[in-house]
């Protein structure tokens, strides 16, 4: 088992290498490219998540909930920073072969795949793990009261871009507010007691194994190592990565999206690529069925990542790229596009009012969200569709919501 594990380090890493090597050598985006960064996006994705998760047990618990809750996330923020900085580029009035258009693409891509796949693949998986022990009735996931801070993070961020639609845009002001949002948030966590589990009832395969390497000292050495070494990998190929997505869009996908195609390649492609070992460690968790809490707390909180500090990130880095400190993103040409992200994330938090998750609110978000992926023309649609659907669950579930009174005994007895 130790040489298998050790095989797998060592095969993602060379891989990385290679990736890297390849870019700087080929320079210029194409299929060649394409091929070893997207497998170089997977591949320190995977070290990431595997040194987060193992991360847990091996520092500080404050240190542990903040790196963690970041590092969840970096593939898309270096993506995200990619495009923002490309966009901030773009000639004044640029028509044509701009990046502006595509700065929301990722982040709107990376929420949604989070709530529209990754919720219900937990509850699919625990239906199934349940049917597969010989085990009956109805299948739901609770979370626990604590629980709640997650979810009203993610409740009022998700409400935030209600003004983001309204204005248009994204400026220095939407930075500022959501992070403020996120640092708030991280504050709280850091205050929440830590989780009883105990490392081998949560870990297995290469994340245990980084708890297996002694002394404790190396064992960090060899996380942060490994944090480093991915964080490098990024820097190296993400640029390459987006152009790649954009070569394949354009030689590929125009004949059938048109001029949408790019956007919905780097929607699409990017969040799928960096979102999947996160995918795995939830599918994991989610086949003990007792872990299917922790998975899903997993993606509450990757989308409180998404929904304020990554997007806090966009017009910070537009504004250094273009060098005007009044620069905003107008986000009119997709407004839809941030409408659905909203209304998905909004239905999925009034499902959890009750801090209760069960298969009807899972298959509600996977069907829509593969008829809103599928068919662009019916996004508008399928997020009033989604609206209605949240507030039909808190009319039926209103003498059930306790989120925010446990969110309130939660601040009252546990974090002030």
């Amino acid at each position: 088992m130790r040489r298998k594990i050790l095989a797998e380090y060592s095969l993602l890493t060379a891989w990385a290498v290679v990736a890297i090597i390849v870019v700087l050598i080929l320079r210029q985006p194409n299929y060649t490219v394409a091929f070893f960064t997207f497998g170089a996006v997977i591949s320190a994705s995977l070290l990431i998540a595997w040194a987060a998760e193992a991360s847990e047990f091996s520092i500080s618990k404050g240190l542990a909930l903040a790196l963690v809750a970041i590092v969840q996330t970096i593939p898309e923020y270096f993506v995200e920073g990619t495009i923002a900085w490309k966009a901030g580029k773009d000639p004044l009035n640029c028509t044509i072969d701009c990046w502006i258009p595509n700065v929301v693409a990722n982040f709107t891509g990376a929420n949604r795949l989070l709530t529209g796949l990754g919720w219900p693949l937990i509850m699919f998986t625990v239906m199934i793990q349940k049917r597969r022990n010989g085990r009956t009735g109805p299948t739901s996931i609770a979370l626990r009261k604590e629980q709640s801070v997650e979810l009203v993070f993610m409740l009022g961020s998700s409400l935030y871009y209600i003004f983001v639609i309204i204005r248009g845009e994204l400026s220095l002001l939407d930075s500022l507010i959501l992070g403020v949002t996120f640092v708030a948030y991280m504050w709280l966590l850091f205050r929440l007691p830590t989780d009883k589990n105990q490392p081998d009832e949560v870990l297995e395969g290469p994340p245990r194994a980084l708890l297996d390497v002694k002394p404790p000292a190396r064992r960090l050495a060899t996380i942060i190592g490994l944090f480093v070494f991915a964080a490098l990998t990024f820097v190296f190929v993400t640029d390459a990565f987006v152009e790649s997505i954009r070569t394949i869009a354009v030689s590929l996908f125009v004949p059938f999206l048109g001029s949408g195609a790019v956007f919905f390649s780097i929607q699409w492609i990017a969040p799928v690529l960096s979102e999947f070992p996160e995918k795995v460690s939830a599918f994991n968790w989610a086949r003990t069925i007792r872990l299917a809490p922790t998975a899903l707390l997993n993606f509450m909180s990757s989308s409180v990542n998404e929904l304020t500090a990554l997007v806090a990130l966009i017009p910070v880095v537009f504004v250094i790229s273009s060098g005007s400190v009044m620069g905003t993103i107008p986000i009119g040409k997709h407004d839809v596009e941030i409408f659905l992200t909203m209304a998905q994330s909004l239905y999925a938090c009034a499902a959890l009012l009750d801090l209760e998750y069960n298969v009807s609110n899972a298959t509600v978000l996977f069907v829509l969200w593969m008829v809103s992926t599928a068919i662009v023309e019916v996004r508008l649609v399928v997020g009033i569709v989604f609206l209605i659907l949240a507030a039909a669950e808190v009319i039926l579930q209103r003498k059930k919501i306790v989120a925010f009174s446990a969110f309130r005994d939660t601040l009252r007895d546990k974090i002030l």
